[in-house]
């Protein structure tokens, strides 16, 4: 697997055999999940506030039960509205969910397989390629930013 791709210096086939598209899809969902909920109000109003005489007046079960199904609904309503017209008119969190998964598509994914490719290299006793190497990775963040460098 990798030692034979290192000692022929394929970074390439390195970075293919480390990238697992499925998985990445997993990550790319879960961050814009995370990022629909994130900063939503948890709706403590609507919480069935009842004592239940069998276990000294503490519901807690039953309160966080309600809290666990109303996060889904509003996770479930979160995605429904990002999708809808794109998103862009009905974002109701404190962050654009489509955003949080760009920075995860554009930078943390693709930088963490820089890092992984690096790192192999070194394991195997290589030094990484120069686009590989600690101080230049193979994603330019300038180039992603709208802002020109000052």
């Amino acid at each position: 697997g990798f030692q034979q791709l290192v000692d022929a210096g394929d970074a390439e086939g390195v970075m293919e055999l480390l990238t697992n598209a499925k998985v990445e899809e997993q990550v790319l969902t879960r961050a814009r999940l995370k990022a629909t909920t994130y900063g939503r109000e948890p709706m403590l109003s609507s919480f069935p506030m009842t004592r239940d005489a069998s276990n000294g007046g503490n519901d807690s079960t039953s309160i966080i039960a309600a809290a666990a199904a109303m996060a889904v609904v509003a996770a479930v309503e979160a995605m429904q509205d990002s999708t809808e017209d794109n998103g862009l008119d009905k974002i109701k969190g404190k962050v654009d969910p489509a955003i949080i998964e760009a920075i995860y598509r554009e930078l943390i994914i693709p930088m963490t397989k820089d890092i992984e490719v690096a790192y192999l290299f070194l394991r195997c006793g290589r030094e990484p390629p120069t686009e590989y190497a600690a101080d230049r990775m193979s994603i330019d963040v300038a180039k992603l930013s709208p802002r020109k460098a000052i």
